[in-house]
């Protein structure tokens, strides 16, 4: 995406780069693998063996052990894995033919009898398939030197769909981690390249950050503030440490120094989790702006706020300026354009955007979502780079004609002549009194705490960080090199990091009812003991005289029932709203089929969650059945906006056994609930629309 940005220099924008990601980035890929690039740039496969496998990411190492040694570990792990091979998006899937069949032909996961070159074809298509198409269609040069180019490896069609040239060897496997390689060390060059610097006013790219290790701040500040959103929920025991919320800052403005050479003006927090008591926190490590969703807005003193216009909020450090996300353009981007072609979708947004400023008024809308989740769900539109550009392109125009003028924050606030910007300083804004505390999802923390599971990890997570206090060890500071390693200081900073990194927003994400994640919960579950474990385990390398609790597993080996308090089909990350539409499903069984019962399967939890038969349709006049015993069976259900949903019929079978009735084994339907009012599905049994 930033890379795109260069052909069109009067689109400015901002993109937010999380320290949890760049550490990751640099020491598990950069580094690491940079040992095992020779000056050639050839791939030392020895000296991987020697000082890299098992110290990176596993993918990475699958990808390079011949898959005729796979174990059964190594073959869990392709097939099994929480993100596995078989898990991608069947949007990105349908783009390469070969590999959805791969996929159908080894159905729900590899067995005795999956080939040694079944096992090999799925690692390459994994890695290959999550390349941006830039790199599959010809040679990208790169801005640290040298090129990508993959397009020797597989062919574009009429069509838009890759076919392999040759059938595929572990040299070709050993050859996409060298591709891997030269984009993962670009990542960071191209930024810096595009990098919008508020001194000079030079560049298009606000490169932000969030709190150190993606925590929900206004939590770690008091978790007791979550009383105010979420007053019927039980809370856990108070965890209240003012301190751990501006370490977390702190540390992510010491890191980005590191990378950037310049502080962060502004920040996302991280899921857009804010609160009154966590302004002063931003302030006093010098950033001057932060975002959030307008829902958000709409709860806080004084209400009735537009919010296409920035805020400031005081404190005694200095003010902080908020913008809040246009929530119904900026899920469209995310969820909504995902079944229109480029042209259209960019049509939608700058017609949305016009309509706005037909006033002479000034207005700033603020688009915000999540990079991770839009781009492979959009069916007409490899990796929706046919829509980024043409909204570029029409961003440019309109720039030139100074209707639209794309802006950063920090250049909207500090002003930028060339650009004819006047500058907005925060203590001009009109002021919110009190902001309501809460996230971009429901204006609330209900995600994150208010649960069982979820309470339980806050009670562990009190537990350890009342311990590693008691245990006299003082948080290092984040401006100094890290120490040498095993030393006292090493294990004293390791103990801490790993606090911090239980502090994480996402080990709760997947705590509870309402998130669920494609392989299960166990891995994020096992990750977040082991944290806490390593802080009890640190603090005794370092001295401490203090023993590792029995922190049992939290998901104790139970199923969950998904609750569903937000979509989660299209994604594992927010939808913005909870809007609801409803859909009218009616399945025709032909004439020849003998039918007791049809019932319908999918994604959903009103669809059964993919447990077959279990979801009744009616054919009796009932639940928006129009004409009783007439072979058409119905069922009308309310389902989340703008959701995208997979579903098929089956048959007269048991509940959890596709046999005997499954309309077609490894294929299914796909619709997209509308924005609001009802649509009606019609369908055939055993007919593919």
């Amino acid at each position: 995406m930033a890379a795109m940005l260069e052909g069109y220099s009067n689109v400015h924008c901002t993109i937010n780069l999380t320290t949890s990601l760049l550490k990751q980035l640099q020491n598990y890929y950069v580094d690491r693998l940079g040992r095992c690039i020779t000056q050639g740039g050839v791939f030392d496969l020895a000296t991987y063996e020697k000082e890299v496998r098992g110290k990176t990411d596993p993918w990475i190492d699958l990808l390079l052990k011949p898959a005729e040694r796979f174990n059964d570990s190594d073959k869990d792990y392709l097939f099994r894995n929480a993100w596995s091979a078989l898990s991608i998006s069947e949007v990105l899937l349908e783009r390469f033919p070969e590999y959805e069949r791969l996929k159908f032909r080894l159905g729900g996961g590899g067995g005795e009898n999956t080939s040694v070159q079944e096992m090999r074809e799925l690692k390459f298509w994994f890695f290959f398939a999550n390349f941006d198409p830039d790199f599959l269609n010809g040679p990208v040069a790169m801005p640290s030197g040298g090129v990508c180019d993959l397009s020797d490896l597989a062919a574009k069609d009429s069509h838009g769909k890759y076919y392999l040239r040759h059938p595929i060897t572990e040299q070709d496997c050993r050859r996409l981690v060298l591709e891997v390689y030269k984009v993962l060390r670009n990542i960071i060059p191209i930024h810096k390249k595009l990098r919008y610097d508020p001194e000079t006013r030079e560049g298009q790219i606000e490169i932000i950050t969030t709190p150190y290790a993606h925590p929900i701040l206004p939590l770690l500040y008091d978790s007791d503030v979550s009383r105010a959103c979420q007053p019927s929920d039980p809370l856990p025991p108070r965890f209240s440490y003012p301190r751990d919320a501006d370490m977390q800052v702190k540390r992510a403005v010491a890191y980005y120094r590191t990378v950037f050479g310049g502080s962060p003006v502004g920040m996302w927090p991280a899921e857009g989790s804010v609160s009154q008591e966590v302004i002063p926190v931003f302030a006093r490590n010098g950033i001057r702006w932060i975002a959030t969703d307008k829902q958000i807005l709409d709860r806080s003193i004084p209400s009735g706020r537009s919010h296409l216009s920035p805020y400031r909020l005081y404190t005694e450090w200095s003010d902080v300026a908020i913008v809040f996300r246009d929530t119904g353009l900026s899920d469209s981007v995310g969820f909504a354009y995902q079944t229109k072609t480029g042209e259209e979708a960019s049509d939608d947004f700058t017609h949305r955007l016009l309509a706005l400023a037909e006033t002479e008024e000034e207005r700033l809308l603020t688009v915000i979502l999540d990079g991770e989740n839009a781009w492979e769900w959009y069916r007409r539109d490899h990796d929706g780079k046919e829509f980024l550009h043409s909204l570029y392109r029409k961003l440019e125009r309109l720039y030139e004609t100074r209707q639209i003028i794309t802006v950063t924050p920090s250049e909207y606030l500090l002003g930028n002549r060339a650009r004819r910007i006047r500058s907005h300083p925060p203590a001009s804004l009109p002021a919110i009194e009190r902001l309501w505390p809460g996230s971009w999802i429901n204006a609330s923390f209900d995600t994150w705490i208010g649960e069982d599971e979820e309470n339980t990890a806050w009670s562990y997570l009190l537990q350890a960080r009342t311990d590693l206090e008691r245990a006299g060890i003082l948080p290092p500071d984040p401006y100094t090199e890290p120490p040498r390693p095993d030393t006292p200081e090493w294990f004293a900073y390791q103990a801490w990091e790993s606090m911090y990194a239980a502090e994480g927003s996402d080990w709760f994400w997947w705590y509870g009812g309402d998130q669920n994640a494609p392989g299960g919960d166990k891995p994020f579950d096992d990750a977040y003991i082991a944290h806490l474990q390593n802080v009890y385990l640190f603090a005794r390398k370092h001295g401490a005289s203090i023993s590792v609790p029995p922190f049992k597993p939290i998901l104790r080996g139970r199923p969950k029932e998904i609750l569903h308090k937000r979509d989660v089909t299209t994604g594992v990350m927010a939808q913005g709203t909870r809007d609801t539409a409803r859909v009218l499903f009616r399945c025709r069984v032909p004439d020849g089929i003998q039918a007791r019962a049809v019932c319908i399967v999918g994604n959903r939890e009103e669809l059964g969650g993919w447990v077959p038969n279990k979801v009744r349709m009616y054919d009796d006049g009932t639940h928006g059945d129009e004409q009783a015993h007439d072979g058409i069976w119905s069922l009308e259900l309310e389902l989340r906006a703008n959701a995208e949903i997979h579903y098929k019929y089956t048959l007269d079978g048991e509940e959890g056994h596709w046999q005997p009735g499954d309309e077609f084994p490894g294929k299914h339907r796909t619709v997209v609930v509308p924005s609001t009012g009802r649509m009606v599905v019609e369908n055939v049994f055993g007919k593919m629309d």
